[in-house]
């Protein structure tokens, strides 16, 4: 499989809050050398991610790759539910590489459209970089993100 990226001329944007951007960079790094992953949310009456959910990553190769621990991915969306919040799409660290979607990642991928799909890169922990992204039609199209 081929993974594609798409470079639209009207970039879509997401909004985070800078107290959830904190807390996923924070997050992110705490977990090196392994790949963190997790969930992005917001409260239902809300546009801008202001939750983030940390899920245990438990790939037998985590610093290579992710994998949801069932447990932790059912309680948060236990969670997200029971709070009434709403799923906006799913986070995970590159360790080593660039926050680009790896063909791996395009494999790993079956949720529908309309959910983002986040990558951290951490090649300089000092200096982390975040790319949001849709998946539409079997591509990821980088979005722009911005602070609420």
């Amino acid at each position: 499989m081929s993974l594609s990226l798409s470079y639209p001329n009207n970039e879509a944007r997401t909004s985070i809050t800078k107290a959830a951007y904190t807390l996923l960079l924070d997050y992110c790094g705490s977990i090196l050398p392994n790949e963190a992953c997790g969930v992005l949310a917001r409260e239902k009456e809300r546009h801008s991610i202001d939750i983030i959910l940390p899920i245990r990553n438990i790939h037998p190769h985590p610093s290579e790759s992710f994998y949801f621990d069932p447990e932790e991915w059912t309680a948060a969306c236990f969670s997200m539910e029971k709070n009434r919040q709403q799923l906006v799409g799913f986070f995970h660290s590159h360790p080593n590489t660039a926050a680009i979607p790896s063909n791996r990642d395009g494999e790993g991928f079956h949720f529908h459209s309309g959910f983002q799909y986040w990558i951290i890169s951490l090649t300089d922990p000092s200096a982390p970089v975040v790319q949001p992204y849709r998946h539409q039609d079997g591509v990821f199209m980088p979005a722009q993100l911005v602070f609420a």
